[in-house]
């Protein structure tokens, strides 16, 4: 993780037009790596703190511009950071709007697997939301939103239902 300025890292989260959409998914894939690859949560989360980072991501799904590829990404990067810690719920909850933007994403072309593979990123991040806070995912319409992407996709699979838990040690 040292080879990664967090500084960096964040700003480039928070671009988002045109060209600067490379960098965006560069620092998202990167961010990933690092919340994946590390092996101690405390270190982890101190060179890449919740309160700066996640804010950042929802601010993504608030981008109504941002394609399937990057949000697919940033979803990916907040169910990294929830599986560590369900403390980091009340930090997506607290950014008005981000759970009905990740709601919003439920409406997906199903002959397109970019957007499937979104929608299902957006089924655990709010699976995991729900564990601490089931009634803002439930406010935002959320509930609705699961059921018509299971109705219309035919299936939910199992992996979406049962996340992998843990990319980062908790020791």
């Amino acid at each position: 993780m040292a080879d990664v300025d967090p500084d960096t890292l964040l700003e480039w989260l928070q671009m988002g037009q045109g060209d600067e959409r490379d960098m965006q998914l560069i620092a998202l894939e990167q961010l990933c790596m690092l919340l994946l690859m590390s092996d101690n949560v405390d270190r982890c989360f101190e060179t890449c703190p919740p309160r700066t980072f996640l804010p950042a991501l929802c601010k993504i799904f608030l981008d109504e511009s941002a394609p399937d590829n990057v949000l697919e990404v940033t979803a990916r990067a907040i169910t990294y950071y929830l599986d560590v810690s369900a403390e980091c719920t009340r930090r997506i909850v607290g950014v008005d709007g981000a759970i009905k933007a990740l709601c919003n994403r439920l409406v997906v072309e199903l002959n397109n697997r970019t957007s499937r593979d979104l929608a299902e990123q957006c089924v655990k991040v709010l699976e995991l939301i729900c564990t601490r806070e089931s009634g803002a995912v439930f406010e935002a319409g959320g509930l609705n939103c699961v059921l018509t992407f299971i109705r219309d996709s035919g299936h939910l699979p199992i992996t979406t239902l049962h996340p992998s838990r843990g990319p980062i040690s908790q020791s």
